[in-house]
């Protein structure tokens, strides 16, 4: 086994330790832990405003980092939604206090809107062990972006095995490496198998895989949790798990299945 894998132990035990570093500000003060930095999508290249007007940062100010720390991403669904992964949401002590920020590439920067977050929606069935990993935010006002469309049952064809989707988030570029900017990543849609030790493979009907092109290690990293996996301008996949190293031993990434969740979360 490569030095530094994970342990091929339960997947269950898996997830649930790669969903606290996705989340990247997870183990808030309040526990009395300081959190890894949340920060983009390991490899791939830089993403504007302009080609992902949908994607958003999520801020918590109870994350151990401060009040401006990056917790999560998410995907403008609705003028005032915003649909990210349910992990996010139950690791934040006050998911209400969450803000969300659109139209900002630097997360450091004052670029964009801010808004509140006056609901939180968990996906009635999701698990700690991140099954039905999903969430809506609802804003205290609209965001003047345009959002993306959610994966629906008649979108079957857009995760086909070998089809290409596109991922952006501001988590970390390597595994110390904290990132500023958004990026965006191209991945190959695979069978769950492909994306061990992290998948589940009993139901194909709950995650999508994406893996890195021949040749490189292109992955979802820390700090990337609950943004968005795009296919042909539909939102297909939430960030949910993967390369908790963010290295390239396990360049995988593990989405939670949008057209499953989208009618559990009334979208």
């Amino acid at each position: 086994m490569p030095a530094g894998a994970p342990e091929r132990t339960s997947t269950s035990a898996h997830r649930r330790f790669a969903a606290a570093l996705l989340a990247g500000a997870a183990l808030v003060a309040a526990a009395g832990v300081a959190a890894p930095p949340a920060a983009a999508v390991r490899g791939g290249a830089s993403a504007t405003v302009g080609e992902a007007p949908f994607a958003v940062l999520i801020k918590n100010p109870d994350a151990a980092e401060g009040p401006d720390s990056t917790w999560c991403g998410g995907t403008l669904v609705a003028p005032d939604k915003v649909l990210t992964a349910a992990h996010c949401v139950s690791n934040a002590p006050r998911p209400t206090a969450l803000t969300v920020v659109g139209g900002r590439t630097d997360r450091l920067s004052s670029a964009g809107q801010e808004r509140r977050v006056t609901r939180a929606t968990l996906d009635p069935k999701y698990t700690p062990d991140l099954v039905h990993d999903a969430a809506v935010l609802t804003l205290d006002r609209p965001l003047p972006y345009k959002p993306l469309r959610v994966a629906k049952d008649e979108d079957a064809a857009l995760y086909a095995n070998g089809r290409t989707a596109t991922v952006y988030g501001w988590g970390h570029t390597s595994g110390d490496t904290q990132g500023r900017k958004l990026r965006k990543a191209a991945l190959t849609l695979s069978p769950l198998a492909a994306c061990e030790p992290f998948s589940d493979t009993t139901d194909t009907t709950l995650k999508v895989c994406g893996t890195p092109a021949k040749g490189r290690s292109d992955s979802i990293c820390s700090g990337d949790s609950g943004g968005p996996l795009v296919a042909d301008g539909v939102l297909i996949g939430i960030v949910s798990t993967g390369n908790k190293y963010c290295d390239a031993t396990y360049p995988v990434s593990v989405f939670t299945k949008v057209s499953t969740v989208a009618p559990e979360l009334g979208l």
